[in-house]
């Protein structure tokens, strides 16, 4: 059976509850143990008269919470709630003992001008204790739109570049070896095999190296870039050789660096490059007799000039075979003689030499 509050009662009842909820926000507040969603508590509800039931009370409480479940008194409850509630003719008052298992007690208490609007109030004031946020809506949990899915990437079109035929009637053109880029100046370097007869009156079999140095094809100069000089600088060691003679051998070793200078180059279809080149050998030239009494080792300054022709075959832009002859004019040919006066080796007016090898382009 339904109990209503008087019409005249209803100013001081929204008191009783406001007080109420002040009173219960404040029992909160207070230290109590950490809680979990839902608590264990034990609740006695003492009223007499007139007053609402404890099974109407609990359900008021509930009715503004249901973070909590009821165990029987005695039993191990994170809280103990007492509750008494008394009511006479013209006014009601109410009591609130909250204790914690591990706390001092908290008590609160009340009046109203009716058993039921104080019962009202206690209710409200034992949710709050529980729950703070008794009595409020909780606000649906809002999750943020997924992102939409990334859109395939747009495809790729390719188009492809046209054909253009060459004319089978139109040779295809190679193009010159690329130019230096460290500056107008390209460096190459050579070593070769070579074979002189203008050294003595036999093929001398020597081992020869040289760098040359050109203007590139970028220099600003219209004449270098058509005449395309060169300097060259190197060395040439001959093989030991020796010549056998009548009672003994005698052996000669020629060793001498070269200058050379070519004034200009012909190219042929950008793979075969000839200069024609002024030359000069500077250096020693050595003998030795053995088998002979009082024979003694010998040598004599070497210094001839000549005309060459060199040529490099393009293998790449960077490696080329190179080749040269020259025509020798020896400066000094004094001959090889023992203490007897015979002559075991004579210097020729003029000679040869040839010699083939591999070059690289720096």
């Amino acid at each position: 059976m339904e109990r209503s509050v008087p019409s005249s009662a209803a100013p001081a009842t929204r008191r009783a509850l406001a007080l109420a909820w002040v009173a219960g926000m404040t029992m909160s507040l207070l230290p109590t143990p950490a809680r979990a969603d839902v608590e264990a508590v034990s609740i006695r509800f003492e009223a007499a008269g007139a007053c609402p039931s404890e099974a109407e009370f609990l359900a008021s409480v509930r009715s503004y919470t249901t973070r909590w479940t009821l165990v029987a008194d005695g039993t191990l409850a994170t809280r103990t709630i007492h509750v008494r509630v008394s009511g006479g003719a013209k006014t009601a008052s109410g009591k609130l003992v909250v204790a914690s298992a591990d706390g001092a007690p908290s008590e609160r208490e009340i009046a109203g001008p009716n058993c039921v609007a104080v019962s009202h109030a206690l209710g409200v004031m034992v949710a709050v204790a529980i729950d703070p946020r008794a009595g409020m809506h909780d606000e649906p949990e809002t999750k943020p739109d997924p992102p939409p899915d990334d859109p395939a990437p747009p495809p790729v079109i390719v188009t492809p570049s046209p054909v253009v035929e060459r004319p089978k009637d139109v040779p295809e053109s190679r193009s010159a070896p690329p130019a230096s880029p460290s500056g107008h100046v390209r460096v190459s370097l050579d070593a070769r095999a070579e074979v002189t007869t203008a050294v003595i009156d036999r093929a001398l079999p020597a081992l020869g190296v040289s760098m040359t140095i050109e203007p590139a094809g970028n220099v600003s100069s219209s004449w270098l870039r058509a005449w395309r000089p060169s300097l060259g600088i190197g060395l040439r060691q001959s093989l030991p050789s020796q010549k056998a003679l009548e009672g003994g051998s005698a052996d000669f070793l020629w060793t001498a660096g070269h200058l050379r200078a070519c004034p200009f180059r012909l190219t042929i279809e950008a793979v075969v490059e000839l200069s024609p080149c002024v030359e000069m050998n500077v250096g020693r030239l050595g003998a030795s007799a053995d088998g002979f009494v009082g024979a003694k080792a010998a040598s004599m300054l070497w210094a001839d000039i000549g005309a060459s022709m060199w040529a490099a075959v393009n293998l790449s832009d960077r490696v080329f075979l190179s080749s040269t002859v020259t025509l020798m004019t020896p400066l000094d040919r004094r001959p090889f003689t023992l203490a007897t006066g015979e002559t075991i080796a004579r210097v020729p007016p003029r000679g040869f030499l040839g010699g083939i090898g591999v070059g690289l382009r720096l």
